[in-house]
């Protein structure tokens, strides 16, 4: 895998980029493999090794509120981290981890190889959740790895890729729109689907993502469609979003209510959505359900 090491130390001299890391469950191995590159000193600053929580909270900046309500094994936590370790390290990357490497450990929910990565940058914070097989220093070597596969992708693109759940839900021939509040991390003020972070099974994160923005959930949706992965690279942000786009049908739209992700919901026409502000993609992510009536607009 040296081969992988060498191509990112090359990218982040050709960049001028430092890089740090912040472990928890591969316990130094990204820092490890990084460091086994003759004059990496260069662009690699340094790590923290946050085995336990406390060195999460203390040293890193992880909030305290954020391990007790997601728990240490989450996307939220391993943003945290990335982007604590960017502050504490001075670096312009920082990467993170923190997972069950087994053979212990598993919780409900939460099985063993269960691993969530994280990445920092001057224009934000991004996570990856990944469940590896094998044995213990299996899991560590596969989540080191997958984080510097990862990092990689990010220095020859200059996109974070970053996997999303697009949730259309229609009734009576119209789809749920809502406008996005000033409390979300990306696209403030403008218009979207119920969407999210991917952090498992994409029809299972689908309904989670429902059920927080709307209140919808069990009987109230029926899943009508979902379509192909498609990719929509935003330049400007630095983002290259990996949308799963599914399509449900609504018995009740005046069942739904918002939460703090949204100030604003609007029932209507798919060939309407052009009308509006959108999040970048998301008539793409219309037709692959099939949900556009009127042409492209």
């Amino acid at each position: 895998m040296a081969g992988l090491e060498a191509e990112i130390g090359k990218l982040l001299r050709e960049k001028k980029l430092t890089l740090g890391a912040v472990e928890s469950a591969t316990g130094g191995l990204i820092s490890h493999l990084i460091t086994n590159i003759a004059g990496s000193s260069d662009y690699y600053l340094g790590s923290v090794t946050s085995y336990s929580n406390d060195v999460k909270v203390k040293v890193v900046g992880v909030k305290a509120e954020t391990i007790e309500q997601h728990g240490a094994v989450s996307g939220e936590v391993a943003r945290q981290m990335a982007a604590g370790g960017r502050r504490v390290l001075g670096v312009d990357i920082c990467v993170a981890d923190t997972g069950i490497a087994g053979p212990g450990g598993a919780t409900p929910g939460k099985p063993v190889g269960l691993f969530y990565i994280g990445l920092a940058n001057a224009k934000g914070t991004y996570s990856q959740r990944h469940l590896f097989t094998g044995n213990r220093l299996r899991r560590k070597s596969a989540a080191a790895t997958t984080v510097l596969e990862w990092l990689r992708q990010y220095l020859v693109t200059g996109l974070v890729e970053q996997p999303v759940v697009t949730c259309f839900l229609e009734s009576d021939g119209r789809v749920l729109l809502l406008r996005r509040s000033d409390r979300v991390g990306t696209y403030r003020g403008k218009w979207s689907a119920v969407s999210g972070y991917l952090e498992g099974d994409p029809e299972k994160q689908a309904f989670t993502e429902i059920k927080e923005e709307t209140g919808l959930h069990g009987r109230e949706l029926l899943l009508a469609g979902k379509g192909g992965v498609l990719t929509i690279d935003d330049t400007a942000i630095g983002i290259r979003w990996l949308v799963h786009p599914f399509l449900f049908h609504v018995a009740d739209p005046r069942r739904v209510r918002t939460d703090w992700e949204n100030i604003e919901a609007l029932w209507v026409l798919p060939a309407e959505i052009g009308q509006y502000d959108t999040v970048p993609g998301l008539r793409q992510a219309m037709g692959q359900v099939k949900l556009l009536q009127g042409g492209d607009g």
